[in-house]
């Protein structure tokens, strides 16, 4: 195999790597190490290292990323269990604006325009995975297991790199059982607790629905 084959089939590997931990991020770990490693890789195969660091530093300055990384950021967010697939949200942005993201659906600019037009007062009310996908179709990107019961994220986007995602966070967990109750707070299917979609300051990048702003882990607390 010569140089440039190599390196085609090197570029292909990593890619393939890429997007299997944006879509299966809790089979890599806890935390965003792998994230981390394998976006370096893949950024020195396709010879952008100074666009990534760019990246990185872009997250750091606008809140998505804290000394505890972007888990840390969305620790104020969602429920613990919710964090996994949220953070790999993060980095499928990083990812579609460097275009390493595979989407399994390519939103066209009208229905991208529709849906960032109609979603913050969408998620005004209680909404389930079903509406999601009945309103505004399939998802562009799937992140997390498709086990009902547990959380996950919804990706929304156009083949435009240069177009921010809208993430919807989706939340369902048997944690909430108590020995002898049974479950609490399980659903039949799961049911969005948040939306992020908008740019700017992470502080401002989201809308929640009245269950999401329940299960704020601040919320919870202070309750």
């Amino acid at each position: 195999m010569d140089g440039l084959n190599a390196l085609a089939e090197a570029r292909r590997h990593h890619r393939g790597k890429v997007n299997d931990v944006l879509r299966r991020p809790g089979m890599y770990g806890g935390d965003e190490v792998a994230e981390l490693l394998l976006f370096e890789a893949m950024a020195a195969v396709d010879g952008v290292l100074e666009r990534w660091t760019a990246e990185r530093e872009s997250l750091r300055a606008s809140g998505l990323c804290l000394p505890t990384g972007v888990r840390g950021a969305y620790g104020d967010i969602l429920p613990a269990l919710g964090l996994r697939d949220a953070v790999a949200s993060v980095y499928a942005q990083v990812a579609h604006r460097l275009g390493w993201l595979d989407l399994d659906r390519a939103l066209s600019p009208t229905e991208f325009r529709r849906l960032r037009a109609e979603v913050e007062d969408w998620v005004r009310r209680d909404r389930t995975a079903t509406e999601l996908t009945e309103t505004f179709g399939r998802p562009s990107v799937r992140i997390g297991g498709r086990n009902p019961f547990y959380p996950h994220t919804l990706v929304y986007a156009t083949e435009d790199g240069g177009a921010d995602l809208i993430c919807f966070h989706l939340w369902n967990s048997l944690a909430d059982a108590e020995p002898g109750t049974g479950p609490r707070g399980v659903y039949p299917e799961p049911v969005v607790l948040a939306v992020r979609h908008r740019a700017g300051p992470f502080a401002d990048a989201f809308s929640f629905t009245p269950e999401g702003t329940r299960r704020r882990p601040e919320v919870a607390t202070a309750t």
